[in-house]
């Protein structure tokens, strides 16, 4: 199955790409359209949690009411991290490696970059609101870009990093 879903996606992306050709490099490109799709499906998971399987208005953890909305958030979270790193390792940092030892290093990474990214979008987008006095909606569109764009380069240059021939040699 993941070689037919491996295909149908690469097929989705050269078939889009030319309208992006001008703007974008390919892996940038490929990086927005996979990111896009693990987040839709992050919001489709919280949905499927948050209105369906959880209960209202949340679970007792110890003495503490948890809202179910936080619940299916990092549960959303958490499954996507998966399902995102497979994307961006298949996708957007084809050129990666396939060991398993290296995988298993970049999926730790990966997490670690993404728990940064959530952490960052929260915190640019409490600041924009709070000291800036900005519109939630305007401060959520600029952290996502600043976010996104932080993101990429640290997928880029530290999760998904391409070691040049003479790194790989013992010194």
């Amino acid at each position: 199955m993941t070689s037919g879903l491996t295909k149908l996606i690469n097929w989705g992306l050269q078939t889009f790409y030319p309208i992006f050709r001008r703007w974008l490099p390919f892996q940038v490109y490929a990086y927005l359209a996979v990111g896009a799709a693990n987040t839709a499906l992050n919001i489709v998971l919280f949905v499927l949690f948050y209105q369906f399987i959880l209960p209202q208005p949340g679970v007792y953890f110890q003495e503490y009411l948890v809202a179910s909305y936080t619940i299916a958030l990092l549960i959303a979270f958490l499954l996507t991290i998966v399902s995102g790193f497979w994307l961006s390792k298949n996708f957007a940092f084809k050129d990666s490696g396939n060991d398993s030892d290296v995988a298993k290093k970049q999926l730790g990474k990966y997490f670690i970059v993404v728990a940064q990214g959530l952490g960052s979008d929260y915190l640019i987008l409490k600041a924009l609101i709070v000291f800036a006095d900005m519109h939630p909606t305007v401060a959520k569109i600029i952290s996502t870009t600043v976010v996104l764009t932080l993101n990429f380069l640290l997928q880029k240059y530290f999760t998904f990093r391409v070691k040049k021939p003479s790194e790989n040699q013992p010194g």
